[in-house]
Formats: C-alpha cells, structure tokens, sequence
C-alpha cells in the first residue's frame, strides 16, 4: 500500500530555499530599494518570528505522525489545528501580520509605497526567523517519513 507524500512546506529542501528566498526579501528592501528602512521593522518581524516559530516547532512535536502524514497544505494547516500550539501558532500569525502593518504604518508615515516595502521587510524577516527556528523540525520529519516508508516497504 503507498504511502502518501508529505506536503513540500514540511521538507527540509523547500525550507533551505524558503530561507534564501526571505533573506532576498529582506534585504532588496533595506539596501536596495529603500535603504533609510526603520531597523526595527526588521526586528520586531524576527521577535515575531522566534516566538511564531516556536509555536510551529511545539505543534509539530506534540504530533509529528499527523504533519507527516499532511499530503496537502490544507493536511499541514489540518496537522497544526489539531495540536493546541498550532491553534495558537495560526492566531499567532494573524495576529502578528496586524501589529507589523501597524509597526510599519507608524515608523514609516509616508509614502504608502514605502509603507508596503517595510511591512514586506517585516513579514520576511517573522517569516525568515520561524523557518530558521523550526529548519530542524522539518529534518526530524523527513526522516520520520524515510524510516516509515522503509519500514512498510520491508513489511
């Protein structure tokens, strides 16, 4: 009987590359675009992002059979509802897309363009920080997912 695939967000290729892909993200937009960006945009999104990384990382190891299992983005968003941690983790994440739009608004004031540019720094640099903190999780996983694969295919 096959068994499913996880989803690609939960392994550890797509996470390195999501890495990469959030530094490019905040760094177009702190010393490229608009390098008078407030710094501290750029600090409260990672604040925000060990603390929300945190949270995926408790969800992930209260039940790490139901992420592994996850074959779809609904499954890993299924996987993260069924823990307590990962319901905080999603209100989490909500929450902090709000306080960095407002954090943005008031450092920034004007022009909208430069607003957006540094609530995008922000959204990264939370985004970068929770896949740094939860990179391991995802290794632990994948190899979660190869010792039962190997374990159905010898049976």
């Amino acid at each position: 009987m096959p068994v499913a695939k996880s989803h690609a967000t939960l392994s550890p290729r797509t996470n390195v590359v999501l890495l990469f892909v959030w530094a490019m993200g905040i760094v177009v937009p702190f010393l490229v675009i608009q390098p008078r960006l407030p710094i501290a945009l750029g600090l409260a999104g990672g604040l925000l992002g060990a603390i929300a990384g945190t949270m995926q990382h408790l969800s992930m190891s209260q039940d790490p059979s139901r992420f592994e299992a996850a074959s779809s983005l609904m499954g890993v968003r299924r996987a993260f509802t069924s823990t307590a941690w990962g319901r905080k983790y999603i209100a989490w994440l909500y929450f902090c897309k709000v306080v960095l739009l407002l954090i943005a608004f008031l450092l920034i004031r004007e022009p909208l363009f430069r607003v957006a540019l540094g609530y995008l720094a922000a959204y990264f640099s939370l985004m970068l920080v929770r896949d740094a903190v939860t990179l391991r999780d995802t290794y632990i996983l994948h190899s979660l997912g190869d010792s039962s694969t190997a374990s159905t295919e010898i049976s």
